[in-house]
């Protein structure tokens, strides 16, 4: 695995496997330097998928780091739903891109304008 660099929202590996253009090309262009949350993992495979699909997406989410929720990861959360009551999900990926000191790439950036983050819209031209 490369050097990370993104930390991929929810919404970025849902479009990939919906066949969005725009996320297959950063994907396929920068998965060694791309990672998950094991937030956004839970979140993509809460949908109901069949055997064969849910062994699909598992491998395909197998391909990525995956960070793990750990305190300092928490912390950085609370610290963060204090001040600003951000959902937990997007506040526990938010904390991790922090931590992590990684770019965190998605398309709902609003959902993350009150953390200090470094925050790439692969949607915007």
């Amino acid at each position: 695995m490369g050097k990370i660099k993104y930390l991929l929202d929810t919404n970025i590996i849902i479009y990939y496997l919906n066949g969005d253009k725009k996320a297959i090309e950063f994907i396929d262009n920068k998965l060694k330097s791309c990672a998950i949350s094991y937030i956004t993992y839970l979140e993509v495979l809460v949908f109901p998928y069949n055997e064969e699909e849910d062994k699909k997406i598992r491998a395909f989410l197998e391909l990525f780091k995956i960070y793990n929720i750990n305190r300092e990861i928490i912390d950085i959360a609370i610290k963060t739903y204090r001040t600003k009551k951000i959902k937990m999900a997007d506040n526990l990926i938010g904390a991790t891109a922090r931590l992590y000191n990684l770019t965190l790439v998605t398309r709902n950036v609003n959902d993350f304008k009150s953390i200090k983050l470094d925050i790439l819209n692969i949607y915007e031209d």
